[in-house]
């Protein structure tokens, strides 16, 4: 099993990971910049991988 610091090092390399795998996905920079619809859907990404941080956080002080 591993221990709690290591647990909130996985969680957190995850969640860059997933970050960058969607904003890979999403296409080049100058694409994003030119879209308004992925410059939105990016925000929306990083709320929602902020939230999911935040969550991982909460559990990891509360276990």
């Amino acid at each position: 099993m591993f221990s709690k610091p290591i647990i909130l090092i996985i969680v957190l390399i995850l969640l860059l990971v997933f970050y960058l795998v969607i904003r890979l996905g999403a296409g080049k920079k100058k694409e994003i910049d030119d879209s308004q619809r992925l410059t939105k859907y990016l925000f929306g990404v990083r709320i929602l991988i902020l939230i999911l941080a935040v969550v991982g956080l909460i559990l990891w002080f509360l276990l």
